[in-house]
């Protein structure tokens, strides 16, 4: 725990006069304009990587055969990108600038998402694709997702799930400064590893079958068991809710 501690600390530390630069670039008050709009035919089962730096990142989903991804951004900003044959990549370049750059991305509901993001919100809507999200600062937010596994770590900022354990997972939502929201049906059988370092830990009425029970941890399995659902929050609350 004190390991990790010190490394949350040099990374801070390491990003701080980028997340400086970011803000003075976000209030300058120029008007944003799209400067990165593209669209990418795939076939089943795509990998898409987004690489951003300070801004929102909306994903949504649609019925047809292609990710597309558009940017609206400052002047400070380059956007790139790589694709390789069904795997794509795109990211916001670093430089001594660091302007906003808000990500709107719409993609066929199995692709698979790798996000990494310093400053802003993370909005996943509706994916059946494997889910990976890496934050520094900003609330993540999934709903009605269906993901085979999800794997969701944010330094600063809360998490919401509200969908289903689309798979044998493993489920990891973390968070080092914030709550873990999760909202699952009522049916759903999921094995339970929840630890609240600071706040408590509320079931929202789900019946468990416990092998382990403290107010700061708890390890049980709902409806005889299923994926694993690992759920840590190391200064924040992890609330469970049924639907």
């Amino acid at each position: 725990m004190e390991a990790m501690r010190r490394r949350i600390a040099r990374l801070t530390l390491a990003l701080t006069p980028m997340m400086a630069a970011a803000s003075l670039a976000g209030s300058s008050g120029a008007e944003p304009a799209p400067r990165f709009n593209k669209t990418y035919p795939v076939s089943t089962a795509a990998h898409l990587a987004i690489l951003n730096v300070n801004g929102d990142v909306k994903v949504t989903t649609s019925n047809k055969s292609e990710i597309v991804v558009a940017v609206v951004d400052g002047p400070a900003i380059t956007v790139q990108d790589h694709v390789a044959g069904n795997s794509i990549e795109v990211w916001v370049k670093h430089g001594l600038r660091v302007g906003r750059a808000n990500f709107e991305i719409s993609m066929p509901a199995d692709t698979s998402i790798n996000l990494k993001n310093i400053m802003g919100r993370i909005s996943i809507w509706g994916v059946n694709g494997d889910v990976n999200v890496n934050a520094l600062n900003g609330d993540v937010r999934l709903v009605a997702v269906r993901s085979p596994s999800v794997d969701v770590k944010v330094i600063s900022g809360d998490i919401f799930f509200d969908g289903e354990l689309g798979g044998e997972g493993p489920f990891c939502l973390q968070s080092m400064k914030g709550d873990v929201d999760v909202t699952l049906p009522a049916s759903t059988p999921f094995n339970l590893n929840a630890r609240a370092l600071k706040e408590h830990i509320s079931l929202g009425g789900f019946p468990f079958s416990f092998s382990s029970q403290q107010s700061k941890a708890i390890t049980g399995s709902h409806s005889r068991g299923g994926p694993k659902l690992n759920l840590t929050a190391y200064d924040g609350r992890i609330i469970l809710h049924r639907k």
